[in-house]
């Protein structure tokens, strides 16, 4: 019952069109401080009055949301590694580390290898 509560209770703070998004992408109504936005545009939010392991969450920017989309210092937020957020406490940028990307897998983008080597069978044809 109390889950009931607390949904109606965000429902009227997010708003309707909120609300509807929320149930659409996360399957919850959650209402909470904006907590920081990272370089990709996700947003990053924070409530401690939600049930234990539920109070930090990300608002992803592109609609399919993948957790390989959020950068190595906010993964250290949201999974309570650190207590204070990159916009707080930023870590140093070191030259040597990669730009982060996320994982393509699955999309048009992911790699795909191929061979240089001549085929030792032919693939078989029906005629």
């Amino acid at each position: 019952m109390t889950s009931l509560i607390r949904s109606v209770r965000n429902f009227f703070k997010v708003g309707p069109k909120e609300a509807y998004t929320q149930m659409l992408y996360i399957g919850d109504i959650k209402a909470g401080t904006l907590v920081g936005v990272d370089k990709f545009g996700n947003k990053y939010y924070e409530n401690n009055e939600e049930i234990y392991g539920r109070e930090r969450w990300v608002d992803y920017a592109q609609h399919y949301g993948d957790a390989s989309q959020i950068p190595a210092d906010w993964h250290g937020w949201i999974h309570k590694i650190t207590d204070t957020p990159p916009t707080v406490d930023s870590t140093p940028k070191l030259k040597f580390l990669a730009e982060h990307k996320e994982n393509f897998t699955g999309t048009r983008k992911a790699y795909k290898p191929y061979s240089t080597t001549v085929p030792k069978v032919a693939a078989w044809e029906p005629k």
